[in-house]
């Protein structure tokens, strides 16, 4: 499994605020999760994804809004991740085109039972946003598997360094929230947020 992390370069010294929640803290067992950030590419690519066959369920406008809502309220003040300290920054916007990088891809974890940024046709995540007609100058992708909640799903990845870089990261304006269900999966729940700005 491949971790890539970006991290910010600025210590602050101040006292930070949890970024999690105390709401829910019960999770599904063994769950797992990895980030990957790239910025200044023009992701561009030619592969076209196989999803014909596949059959699991999408992320929800509810889903999305949920995941959307939780980023932001991490975002909206200062946040330790790891050994960095990051301040609030300006809250992200859904967009559609990340969306479906996002939902198509969850569905592929899920239906063909893997766990990689790479996708099965040798796709990174900037290609993915790409093929959906998003132009970025920044990207990154959280992936997570095995959270039945989006509040779980934004906890573990905010309990995560990397994770919680990509989420507080100043470089992004959009994210899409992806989501991937399959009973016959390893982990069942298959959770993806791209994130991006546009060039």
């Amino acid at each position: 499994m491949k971790f890539t992390y970006f991290a910010v370069g600025i210590a602050l010294f101040w006292a930070t605020a949890a970024c999690q929640s105390d709401t829910e803290n019960a999770q599904t067992p063994a769950p797992v999760m990895s980030s990957i950030y790239k910025d200044g590419g023009t992701g561009t690519t030619s592969l076209t994804p196989d999803l014909a066959g596949a059959r699991a369920a999408l992320a929800t406008t509810t889903q999305q809004q949920e995941v959307l809502t939780y980023i932001n309220q991490a975002r909206s003040k200062s946040c330790q991740c790891g050994t960095t300290v990051y301040p609030a920054v300006p809250a992200l916007t859904l967009d559609a085109q990340l969306n479906t990088a996002s939902d198509k891809f969850a569905v592929d974890l899920a239906t063909y039972n893997y766990f990689n940024h790479t996708g099965r046709d040798g796709s990174q995540p900037w290609d993915r946003m790409t093929r959906e007609g998003y132009a970025w100058r920044a990207a990154g992708e959280n992936i997570a598997a095995g959270y039945t909640t989006t509040r779980a799903v934004v906890d573990g990845w905010l309990k995560s360094p990397g994770h919680c870089a990509n989420i507080m990261s100043a470089n992004f304006k959009n994210v899409g929230v992806g989501y991937g269900y399959s009973s016959t999966s390893t982990y069942k729940n298959y959770w993806v947020t791209d994130f991006g700005t546009r060039r």
